[in-house]
């Protein structure tokens, strides 16, 4: 980590993953702060020799290419610790922390999990099981779906896991339940066997029903004393993950579009938000006039590669997102289709290794932004999503099933409410072959209430 953490790897990686309104803002920064930047194409005069230009530009980028290296200044700083100024280890500390509070919650858990000791197979399976996890910091892998099929795999091994990964911070992230989140919440604050425990792993719906008179009875316990342990739990964070979620978009703009031409879904970018970026010709002319002070050269050089660097990485930030959308429409033409019936199962590993980056590069670029299709604008978030395999070789998404679980929901009768058990037989009745703890789990996900809250009279 500490050798990526170069000041230009920063501004790369930030750049990734900024929404396109807050990218706007930093480019106007940018070219606030740096004078060889343009926002429009500096004028060529008719009697430019080109074949000139094209020779100064090689040696400029030779130039450039040197800059950059000097630039690597955080190498310096490792191999110098002990004549770091006060102001300089302020700085680099800055810097660590302005890469931590723009991460998402997947790259949190993975920085934590390089320290766990874990081998390669038990790596694997973590690095799976931290890219199911929602915005939330809930769980969302059907392991009825894995365990069997892969029996290399046995269900004692991913438990261990999952107990690694429930042990990270935030506390209670790997839940598969609200239950199971605040229990863990509250073993991490040292009340794993307290009565608060007790009360969340005994009698949460009733205390989601605020039926305190049955709980105190249930309990043996006073009646204050049961509000006075609700009062603890209402602490806990129901949703451990939502600090690292980025929600401050307030516009969307989609940066992709899909359209079907010619009977082909076809993948365009749309271009207009981003600024159009040049190295201004003005400064290109002082550095190439040996007149210039060499002091002036110096600053001039520094700022130009800085540029150079600037509009490099928007670039690439454009080619990412748009390989990321071409595999994306790639895996998911049946919902461009049929909507949410034909989203079919995608992990941003799997992309990951088809583009050949990490998976972090693949989550922070698809990080606040948005396709439009045929069937709405969504998040590419949206179209990543675990599935649960069936008896007949399909996978379906978790998606499609929790659509067909709250539809079936929708139209029972309000007095006799179906029981987890009766909803997973209605959805086998539709080829959809889950066990009742999963129908439980996305019932919770949907928050759904249980069958006996939702009767109504």
């Amino acid at each position: 980590m500490e050798q990526t953490l170069t000041p230009q790897m920063l501004q790369s990686l930030k750049i990734l993953q900024l929404p396109i309104l807050d990218l706007q803002i930093m480019v106007q920064q940018e070219v606030e702060q740096n004078p060889t930047l343009e926002r429009e194409a500096p004028e060529v005069e008719e009697t430019t020799d080109f074949d000139e230009a094209a020779r100064d530009e090689l040696r400029e980028k030779r130039e450039i290419e040197e800059l950059t290296e000097l630039a690597e200044w955080d190498e310096d700083f490792r191999r110098n610790r002990e004549v770091r100024s006060q102001a300089d280890d302020e700085r680099y500390q800055f810097m660590v922390d302005s890469i931590s509070s723009d991460e998402t919650l997947q790259e949190h858990l993975l920085d934590q999990l390089s320290m766990a000791g874990l081998d390669a197979r038990e790596r694997g399976i973590a690095d799976v099981l931290i890219g199911s996890i929602d915005d939330d910091g809930y769980l969302q892998l059907d392991l009825d779906g894995i365990i069997g099929v892969t029996p290399e795999f046995p269900e004692e091994l991913f438990e261990r896991i999952i107990g690694v990964i429930q042990g990270l911070d935030p506390a209670g992230v790997g839940a598969r339940s609200l239950q199971e989140c605040l229990l863990l919440q509250l073993r991490h604050q040292g009340k794993g066997e307290s009565l608060e425990a007790v009360l969340v792993r005994d009698h949460l719906d009733k205390l989601g029903a605020h039926q305190y008179e049955q709980i105190a009875r249930s309990m043996r316990l006073p009646l204050e004393k049961i509000k006075e342990l609700s009062e603890v739990i209402a602490d806990l964070d129901p949703k451990p993950g939502r600090n690292f979620t980025g929600e401050q978009t307030e516009y969307i703009i989609p940066e992709i579009t899909v359209e079907k031409r010619d009977g082909v879904w076809t993948v365009s970018q749309n271009r207009s938000p981003y600024p159009r970026l040049f190295i201004s010709k003005k400064y290109l002319t002082l550095l190439k006039d040996k007149t210039t002070a060499a002091e002036t050269r110096k600053y001039i050089r520094e700022k130009i590669a800085k540029s150079k660097f600037f509009i490099r990485s928007i670039d690439q930030r454009q080619n990412t997102i748009y390989r990321i959308a071409c595999e994306i429409v790639r895996v998911q033409e049946d919902f461009l289709e049929e909507g949410v019936s034909g989203l079919k199962p995608l992990t941003m590993k799997q992309v990951a290794d088809i583009l050949e980056v990490h998976e972090t590069t693949v989550s922070r670029a698809c990080n606040g932004k948005f396709m439009a299709t045929p069937q709405g604008t969504f998040e590419f978030k949206y179209f990543f999503t675990t599935g649960v395999a069936q008896a007949d070789g399909r996978v379906l998404s978790n998606a499609v099933i929790k659509s067909a679980l709250a539809a079936i929901v929708r139209t029972e009768s309000k007095r006799r409410p179906l029981s987890d058990q009766r909803v997973a037989g209605e959805l086998s009745k539709q080829g959809i072959v889950i066990a009742r703890r999963t129908v439980a789990k996305y019932r919770e996900q949907l928050k759904i209430l249980p069958a006996r809250l939702r009767r109504q009279a």
